[in-house]
C-alpha cells in the first residue's frame, strides 16, 4: 500500500459535480408520498407489515424511519422503496436506469469511481487486507483506496455522509444509527470470532451468570463487545442495562483492560477477539475464556464483522457494490485458507504491530465465512433478542428494521 492510501483524507468518493438534487436530500428525511393515506398494510421484503394512518399532517410532514420500524407511518411504501431496495424505486422516476440480468437497477454509474474504504486497523480485518493486497478488488474492476480515519471519528456517519463509501464491524453497532436515520446499510458478514469475555482463571467467575453484581471492563460503552456480550448477560438472566445496575460497565482503555483484570478492578473483561495481551495472559495462566462469538456463546451465529455500505453508493449502483462485497468476500475465504501468508502480509506491510509470530494466535481465533445469505438469516432473529437488552427502544419492528438496515444484492453465497 502506498504512503497516500496511509494518510487520513476528507474527500469524498464522489465528485460534487455528479451530485443530484436527489442525491443532497438526507435519508432521515423521508420524500413526501403521493399515495393516499389510509391505503392499507404493507408487506416488507420479510414478510413484517407497515400500518399507513390517515392523519393527513403527516402526509404533508412525510415518514421518519422511527415511523416506518415501528409501524406507524403515513407513505411508508415510499420510504421502503428509498431505503430497501432504492433502485427500484428510483428506475420508475428515471428513464435512464440500466437493469440487470438478476434485477439489479443502475440510475447512476459508480465503477469508474475511487472507491474510498476505511483502512485496516487490527488483525481481524484480515479479509479488507487480502482483498486489497491481493488484487481481488483490482481484478473486479474496482478503484479502491484505504484511508486511515481520525481518532475518535464515529465511522457510522462518515459512511453515511459518503467520506466512505463502506467499512466493517460488527451489525449490532450499526442499529441505532440505521433507526435514528444515519443512511448506511450492511450486507455480508465476514468472519466470526472477533469478540472475547475473559476472566481470572481464579475460579471467581464460573459461569456468566456469576456475573450478576460483578464489573466488566470494556474499551467504550457503545462498543461491539458490550453489545455482544449483552445478549449473553440477557441469556444468564441478567439485565446487562447500566440503568438496571445488575453489572457495573467500567471503561477502559483497551491497552489497559488486561492489567485491570489482573489487579482485581474488574472482574472480567470484554474485548475485541484476538487482543494479543490477553491472549498472552491466558498462555502465561491467570486469565481465561469465559465466552466468544465463535464457539462458546449460545449467541456465535452472529458474525462479528459485516461490510457496512454508504446508501448512496447502493441505490444509485448496486451492481459495483455487489462487486465490492464480493471481492471483500474473497479476501475473507482466501485469509482463512491461508493464516501464516496473512500473518506475514499484515506484519510486513505494516497493517498490524508485531511479528507474524504474534499475529498468527489472533488470527486463529477467527473463522472465515463470508454471507451475506448468513447475515440476513440472524438479522431479524438478532434485532428481536438485541431489544431485549435495552440498547434499542421496545417498540422497535424487528423485521421492518433488518430490512431496513440489510441491502441484498442478489449475492447468493
Amino acid at each position: 500500500m502506498s504512503d497516500d492510501n496511509a494518510t487520513p483524507d476528507d474527500t469524498s468518493p464522489a465528485d460534487d459535480s455528479e451530485v443530484s438534487e436527489a442525491d443532497t436530500t438526507s435519508e432521515a428525511s423521508a420524500p413526501q408520498s403521493e399515495t393516499p393515506a389510509g391505503s392499507g398494510k404493507l408487506v416488507l421484503p420479510s414478510g413484517a407489515l407497515v400500518s399507513e394512518t390517515a392523519d393527513s399532517a403527516d402526509v404533508s410532514k412525510g415518514i421518519s424511519r422511527r415511523g416506518l420500524i415501528t409501524g406507524i407511518g403515513v407513505g411508508a411504501a415510499v420510504v421502503v422503496a428509498g431505503g430497501f431496495g432504492g433502485w427500484w424505486f428510483l428506475q420508475s422516476q428515471n428513464k435512464a436506469a440500466t437493469t440487470t440480468a438478476n434485477g439489479l437497477v443502475v440510475t447512476k454509474s459508480w465503477a469508474d469511481r475511487e472507491l474510498a474504504l476505511t483502512a485496516p486497523s487490527g488483525a481481524c480485518e484480515a479479509p479488507l487486507i487480502v482483498a486489497y493486497e491481493r488484487g481481488f478488488f483490482e481484478k473486479a474492476g474496482l478503484n479502491v483506496t484505504l484511508k486511515k480515519t481520525g481518532t475518535g471519528e464515529d465511522l457510522t456517519t462518515a459512511v453515511g455522509s459518503g467520506k466512505y463509501v463502506a467499512s466493517n464491524g460488527i451489525f449490532f453497532n450499526y442499529l441505532g444509527p440505521i433507526y435514528n436515520g444515519t443512511p448506511v446499510k450492511l450486507s455480508g458478514g465476514l468472519h466470526y470470532g472477533c469478540l472475547d469475555l475473559y476472566i481470572r482463571d481464579d475460579g471467581s467467575v464460573p459461569t456468566v451468570a456469576d456475573l450478576r453484581g460483578k464489573k466488566i471492563g470494556v474499551s467504550s460503552l457503545q462498543g461491539s463487545a458490550t453489545n455482544f456480550f449483552s445478549l449473553d448477560l440477557l441469556d444468564a438472566g441478567i439485565n446487562s442495562s447500566p440503568e438496571a445496575k445488575e453489572v457495573e460497565w467500567v471503561v477502559i482503555e483497551q491497552d489497559l483492560l488486561p492489567k485491570a483484570l489482573q489487579d482485581g478492578r474488574v472482574d472480567a473483561i470484554a474485548t475485541a477477539g484476538g487482543y494479543l495481551p490477553i491472549l498472552e495472559a491466558v498462555e502465561e495462566g491467570w486469565a481465561k475464556l469465559l465466552s466468544d462469538n465463535q464457539s462458546l456463546s449460545a449467541n456465535a451465529d452472529q458474525p462479528c464483522c459485516a461490510v457496512v455500505l454508504n446508501n448512496d453508493f447502493v441505490s444509485e449502483d448496486p451492481v459495483t457494490a455487489a462487486k465490492l462485497v464480493t471481492a471483500w468476500a474473497e479476501g475473507s475465504r482466501w485469509a482463512g485458507a491461508n493464516l501464516e501468508a496473512v500473518a506475514e502480509l499484515e506484519s510486513s506491510k505494516n497493517y498490524v504491530p508485531g511479528t507474524p509470530e504474534e499475529i498468527l494466535p489472533v488470527l486463529k481465533t477467527l473463522t472465515f465465512d463470508p454471507s451475506p445469505k448468513n447475515l440476513k438469516s440472524v438479522l431479524g432473529p438478532g434485532i428481536q433478542k438485541y431489544k431485549q437488552t435495552g440498547f434499542l427502544p421496545d417498540e422497535v419492528d424487528a423485521e421492518a428494521l433488518a430490512d431496513l438496515a440489510f441491502v441484498d444484492l442478489g449475492l447468493n453465497f
